[in-house]
């Protein structure tokens, strides 16, 4: 049996997007990950301005929301998976 290993590398932010649905991490290799935007509580309820007030963080693999106190590596979005509290859009209006 082979296990993948993750080279810390392919774990480079290099851009980020928010739109009403997904965020979306933009990777220094090239690749695009995205998530259901109401995986992340805070983030899904932040306005936009404060979903475009974005940092990536030192080591590069993953990104801050410090107005809101959200943050998400690259990793969490690979592995995939709800924050905790997260509940899907037609569950919450249900």
């Amino acid at each position: 049996m082979t296990t993948l290993e993750i080279d810390e590398k392919q774990l480079l932010v290099s851009d980020v997007q928010v739109t009403s649905h997904f965020i979306i991490f933009e990777m220094a290799d090239g690749r695009r990950i995205e998530a259901p935007l109401w995986w992340y509580p805070r983030l899904y309820a932040a306005s936009e301005a404060q979903q475009k007030n974005w940092e990536i963080l030192p080591f590069g693999d993953a990104v801050g929301w410090e107005q809101i106190d959200e943050y998400i590596s690259a990793k969490a979005l690979i592995i995939g998976g709800a924050a905790p509290g997260a509940v899907p859009p037609a569950r919450a209006a249900e």
